[in-house]
């Protein structure tokens, strides 16, 4: 019954999400305000913030910003628009290259303005143009050069066919209040989309890899997906969602709007905000994020992740609850649900468990530190370099313990004693390991003293809650240079 329903509201929600005679390919509201260019009270100082404007950039050198209501930006009124207000000279707003190759019939639109008394078609005006694969600009077909009192008119074009597609609009308003406003830019086509088989997802083909759902205070959400195919998927033929207690689909969130490709065997982090991630779990790949508005909620006690293709087909799921953490772990905030292995399902509740201390208890964007490794039949610690001197002179200042074992949900405790037998440090107490890690010492004692030159013992306890226990024990030398 629940998939029945799934089914309903999934095409419900196309249904009002879709224009029912058309396939819109771009648009651009200018909700967000304050993005362009303006002058300030001194007369001199010009403000640039096109900071989160993506899909779109301004040039303005023929213009001139004297006061603080000389202006090219975004604006709140009438929710959201671009406007060009007394600034003496010809702006130019540019829409990024939109990809128009999977449509055909091309038709492309938007709104234009102006207000205030000026009739000078010099000196006020709005022109739009559009460039197909890189070739010349040309002028759209319908009112495509607005002059003077024009009052309001829609700039269209239509039958265009390419590869790409961009929009050129020229802005000019040198009267201190006349405006020239730009809004409502939109690309679509009359026809539905020639799709690439080879690019949508099938069940398996992309995998639920990681669950953050008990974030720290400030954090948010994440999950993360894994491509397990050699495929480059479409992210805007995929869906996130959760499940109500009868199983029914909730919540359904597209990835994306635009037919951005996710590449083979790459990861990918979906939140609200990949700033307040990255505060807590630093990565390496920024191309790793992607916020979404809306994001499914998903409770700190116990959930479902559900990953949609189109006609609600379900990619991969997982239902998680905080019991599914690793027993030996004393606060579960802040600390993610990785998955073990990737040919496991993941909604076998014993192919789930807590990131790794080492890892920061999460590691969006990169691989599992919980990721069982087949390859390894037997546990292996390494030291490197096996004498150091911690000295500060940047030559092996630290000791690395390089790490890889047999399952991934030990917990470990690594101590270390001098020549004699005497313990100095509990360098790991009671963290989850993972499969693979590293830690290190820099000779520090419990106390934070130096630990003098000699040789040192590390026993490193390894245990599991099903009361598997191993102990293995390493030596490495401390040295110092010779004055």
């Amino acid at each position: 019954m629940w998939h029945t329903n799934s089914i309903f509201i999934f095409l419900l929600i196309n249904l009002f999400a879709i224009e029912s005679h058309a396939t819109e390919i771009w648009n651009e509201n200018f909700s967000a305000p304050n993005l362009g260019v303006w002058g300030d009270a001194d007369g001199s100082t010009i403000h640039i913030d096109t900071s989160s404007a993506k899909n779109w950039f301004i040039k303005f050198d023929n213009c001139l910003f004297a006061a603080e209501n000389d202006y090219v930006k975004t604006v709140s009124t009438s929710g959201g628009r671009f406007e060009a207000l007394d600034c003496d000279g010809e702006a130019v707003w540019i829409s990024e290259w939109i990809s128009i190759r999977n449509y055909s019939t091309i038709n492309c639109e938007l709104v234009a303005k102006e207000t205030g008394s000026g009739k000078n078609p010099a000196s006020k005006y709005l022109k739009a143009f559009y460039q197909l694969n890189g070739n010349e600009e040309v002028q759209f077909e319908t009112n495509g050069i607005n002059e003077g009192n024009w009052g309001e008119s829609v700039a269209s074009q239509s039958q265009l066919n390419g590869d790409s597609l961009r929009i050129i609009v020229y802005l000019n308003s040198s009267y201190a209040n006349d405006k020239v406003i730009l809004d409502d830019i939109r690309v679509w086509s009359d026809q539905a989309e020639k799709i690439d088989e080879n690019q949508l997802a099938k069940a398996g083909d992309i995998l639920v890899n990681e669950v953050l759902f008990n974030p720290y205070p400030h954090g948010v959400d994440f999950v993360e997906l894994f491509n397990n195919s050699k495929k480059s998927i479409r992210l805007d033929h995929l869906f996130l969602a959760n499940r109500n207690d009868d199983h029914t689909l909730k919540q359904i969130v597209r990835l994306l709007d635009s037919p951005v490709l996710f590449p083979p065997h790459s990861y990918l982090v979906l939140s609200e905000d990949q700033n307040k991630i990255l505060n807590f779990y630093p990565s390496d790949c920024d191309d790793c994020f992607i916020d979404i508005e809306n994001m499914p909620a998903f409770n700190n006690d116990d959930g479902s992740v559900v990953l949609l293709a189109d006609s609600a087909l379900v990619i991969d799921e997982m239902h998680y609850n905080e019991n599914m953490h690793h027993p030996l772990l004393i606060d579960e905030e802040g600390v993610s649900l990785e998955r073990i292995s990737l040919p496991e399902s993941g909604l076998n509740p014993s192919n789930w468990t807590s990131a790794s201390a080492e890892s920061n208890f999460a590691t969006p964007g990169f691989e599992n530190s919980m990721a069982s490794s087949e390859n390894i039949s037997e546990d292996m610690v390494e030291l490197r370099p096996k004498t150091f001197s911690p000295n500060d002179d940047g030559y092996n200042d630290v000791l690395h313990i390089n790490y890889k074992f047999s399952r991934a949900d030990y917990m470990a405790n690594l101590k270390i004693f001098n020549s004699t037998g005497q313990y100095i440090c509990d360098l790991v107490k009671n963290e989850p390991a993972g499969s693979r890690g590293e830690w290190t010492w820099e000779g520090l004692q419990n106390d934070g003293s130096k630990s003098r030159i000699g040789l040192y013992i590390l026993l490193l306890e390894l245990y599991s809650s099903d009361g598997d226990v191993k102990q293995l024990k390493k030596v490495c030398t401390l040295a110092d240079r010779l004055e």
